[in-house]
């Protein structure tokens, strides 16, 4: 349904268990009208498995997996962490090891605290203003 309403427009599907349980099964992904998803389940595993057995672009949705999902073939990373720590993202990504241990309390403390806690984190360090709808 969603696809058809794209129409020519790429769609990816987004594995967030947490939200949609049970989420997506990897085997059922070659056959969705997808253009490649977008896994933000935060399991090792579960991204091993579809880097391991889906042809289409994995894009990964955690922070806590970067040095394993670029070096391993990602197509790239779609992260709420990326506004406060880009350059560290890259880095990981890149399979930078230290870099990935570097974003770990942001990281943990964004999981945790959700929007609202990212909104307070990039406020210390730019202009952006502190406030959220989500508390």
């Amino acid at each position: 349904m969603v696809a058809g309403a794209a129409g020519d427009k790429p769609v990816l599907a987004y594995h967030v268990p947490w939200v949609s349980a049970p989420g997506l099964p990897v085997d059922e992904l070659p056959h969705l009208p997808i253009a490649g998803i977008k896994d933000s389940s935060g399991s090792a595993d579960r991204l091993l498995d579809e880097l391991a057995h889906y042809t289409g672009p994995v894009y990964v949705g955690s922070s806590a997996l970067l040095a394993l999902a670029g070096p391993m073939g990602g197509a790239g990373a779609i992260l709420a962490l990326a506004n406060i720590e880009p350059e560290r993202c890259v880095l990981a990504f890149d399979g930078d090891g230290a870099a990935q241990r570097g974003l770990a309390e942001a990281h943990l403390a964004v999981r945790a605290g959700g929007p609202a806690r990212l909104k307070q984190l990039l406020a210390q360090r730019s202009d952006y203003p502190a406030t959220s709808r989500l508390t």
